[in-house]
């Protein structure tokens, strides 16, 4: 299950046909784990300790859940929505628009739900390229946007 998802989550994030998908050697030195060990995961031919996996949902900004429960969890199905969006945008198919909504919705919808706004995308997109450490500062500039049009920093999504 963790090789699939993890899999999952390569081939949607970084996709050949944006260029080319992560490699384990990027995903190693983003990590800390060695790029031999990152095949491993990628190959199933091992599973990886708690702290590990923490390590790798953080460097694709998902919860260690994804990677360890089972599909009916609602953070499995919470990501596995949001890689099927990214999948239809890709693919040029229209996508459902519903729980636009800043924060949680009702059910505990993810405001990651905003990624079907073309804009909003570019911007998560545009981000998540940029190295784990760069990741702090743009999300310091959003804050001060929010902040500057009366939002408030820590009122935006996910947060609490």
């Amino acid at each position: 299950m963790f090789a699939q998802r993890f899999r999952r989550l390569i081939d949607v994030v970084y996709p050949a046909s944006l260029g080319r998908p992560y490699t384990d050697t990027e995903i190693a030195r983003q990590t800390g784990l060695s790029n031999q060990y990152v095949g491993k995961l990628r190959k199933g031919q091992s599973v990886p300790s708690l702290a590990n996996a923490g390590r790798l949902a953080k460097l694709f900004g998902v919860s260690t859940d994804y990677f360890l429960n089972a599909s009916d969890h609602p953070t499995v199905r919470s990501v596995e929505r949001n890689l099927r969006m990214i999948e239809d945008h890709r693919a040029g198919r229209a996508q459902r628009v519903e729980h636009r909504a800043a924060g949680r919705e009702a059910g505990g919808e993810d405001a990651v739900d905003l990624l079907d706004d073309d804009e909003v995308r570019q911007i998560a997109e545009g981000a998540a390229e940029l190295p784990p450490a760069m990741r702090g500062p743009v999300r310091a500039v959003i804050d001060q946007l929010r902040k500057a049009i009366g939002l408030g920093a820590d009122s935006g999504p996910g947060r609490t």
